[in-house]
């Protein structure tokens, strides 16, 4: 559907846009492409072994293009809505926490809406945090839930996007069936859990009919085609994939971490994608750094990480990930399509993917005191290390600062109404504005 552009009303949304963004906000998307460009270069790898694509239903496409272009337009929406917190008060500030209490982005496939959350920063440049890519693994979905707590009262370093729940449906049918497990027994040890668990079938992981949702990326170093959303093994993406990829698209975040449980105590830890040793560059050597400082923090407060242990010696390398494997053994997994791990830093992004040990919340039926603790200083590690200035930066990061003047009665319940609406409004005219200057569609 095509709409009448007010181009006297989109000038000076334009006018307070340029005025309300750092004076070099619109080459940030220039120099994150570049960025995205050579990390290509140093991400080569060859494709996935040529095998033949499977054959699609013309309507499918269809739909799943469809889905495609409305994720992307909403993410740009929002990508531009973040510049209107610039504005006087009281606009500015009603925006900032709608961005922060959430705006819909997509919705996964049984048409429940995908949220994200954007934290302006202390620095424009976007770090980005997903979780819930396996509904199942809840824990990971209440670190990122902790985090937004955090970050409503403490204004970040980086810019930050939040997706907590990328695939809604799973998460919720997974705490559903957690929830009827509280009732049912309590003070349960983890190995009965786990018997539970996999009895029960892992709900949640992913799903009904679809692959592995953490395979579903573009080959390394490709973007989205949005008329043919499909990944690297010519399957249709999900739209919750589809949703983060416009994300990724609109925000061209510098940095991502990937939060997800792991089954296995042993194996929880935090880790780079891609290790040194499985594929070396800067970015590479850079990642592996990030994830032993957070790995080394996240010890002294009590978190999980025996995953980074190698005897005495700490590792960013992912359990399993061993570069010694067989040429094989490499071929059958890289046949299951290319992981979020894998395509990021193709597109220049430093990837870390946080492994909280085993899935269950702080609220399950399991006898873990130390649970809410540990979940909690996980989230407190993303959020200073990840989240936060350089490590390396020899001047003392300035004091946390709250993230708005709040004064939550009035301003939030006009934030959910009449606020933003009009921040929407201004957002989608500016977008028809800038199509209209730049000569696009």
């Amino acid at each position: 559907m095509t709409r009448a552009v007010d181009h006297g009303s989109a000038q000076v949304v334009g006018d307070r846009l340029h005025r309300a963004a750092p004076p070099n906000a619109w080459l940030h998307v220039s120099r994150a492409a570049g960025n995205a460009a050579l990390g290509a270069v140093h991400q080569a790898a060859a494709p996935l072994s040529a095998q033949r694509a499977p054959k699609l239903d013309p309507a499918k496409v269809a739909t799943a293009a469809q889905q495609a272009h409305a994720s992307a337009d909403a993410a740009q929406a929002l990508s531009m809505l973040r510049w209107l917190t610039g504005l006087p008060w009281p606009m500015g500030a009603l925006v900032q926490l709608q961005l922060m209490a959430g705006v819909q982005v997509g919705v996964d496939s049984s048409g429940n809406p995908v949220q994200a959350h954007v934290f302006p920063g202390q620095i424009t440049e976007v770090a980005m945090v997903v979780a819930g890519v396996h509904g199942s693994e809840q824990s990971g979905v209440e670190v990122a839930e902790r985090l937004l707590k955090q970050l409503m009262t403490t204004k970040p370093y980086f810019t930050v996007v939040i997706v907590p729940k990328l695939f809604p449906g799973n998460v919720d049918s997974r705490a559903a069936w957690e929830a009827d497990l509280a009732r049912k027994q309590s003070g349960i040890a983890v190995g009965k859990y786990q018997q539970l668990r996999d009895k029960a079938g892992d709900i949640g992981r992913s799903s009904a009919g679809q692959e592995d949702p953490n395979r579903q990326f573009p080959d390394l170093g490709k973007d989205l085609d949005l008329d043919r959303p499909v990944d690297a093994k010519g399957r249709l993406i999900e739209p919750s994939n589809l949703a983060l990829l416009g994300l990724i698209n609109a925000f061209k975040p510098s940095r991502l971490v990937s939060i997800h449980a792991v089954k296995n105590f042993t194996q929880a830890g935090i880790f780079a994608d891609p290790h040194p040793s499985v594929r070396n560059s800067q970015l590479a050597q850079d990642s592996d750094a990030l994830a032993i400082t957070m790995a080394k923090e996240a010890e002294k407060r009590g978190v999980h990480v025996a995953g980074n242990k190698r005897g005495t010696a700490w590792s960013s390398l992912y359990p399993g990930q061993d570069p010694k494997k067989s040429a094989e053994q490499i071929k059958r997994e890289n046949a299951k399509g290319r992981s979020l791990g894998q395509w990021g830093p193709s597109q220049g992004m430093t990837v870390i993917t946080v492994e909280v040990g085993e899935q269950y919340r702080s609220n399950s039926a399991v006898n873990d005191p130390d649970r809410a603790a540990e979940l909690e200083a996980e989230a407190g590690v993303i959020r200073e290390i990840f989240l936060g200035p350089p490590q390396a930066t020899p001047t003392p990061a300035p004091a946390p600062t709250p993230a708005v003047p709040v004064q939550p009665m009035l301003v939030a319940a006009a934030a959910a109404g009449v606020g933003n609406v009009a921040a929407t409004d201004l957002a989608q005219r500016f977008m028809h504005y800038r199509r209209g200057m730049d000569g696009g569609p």
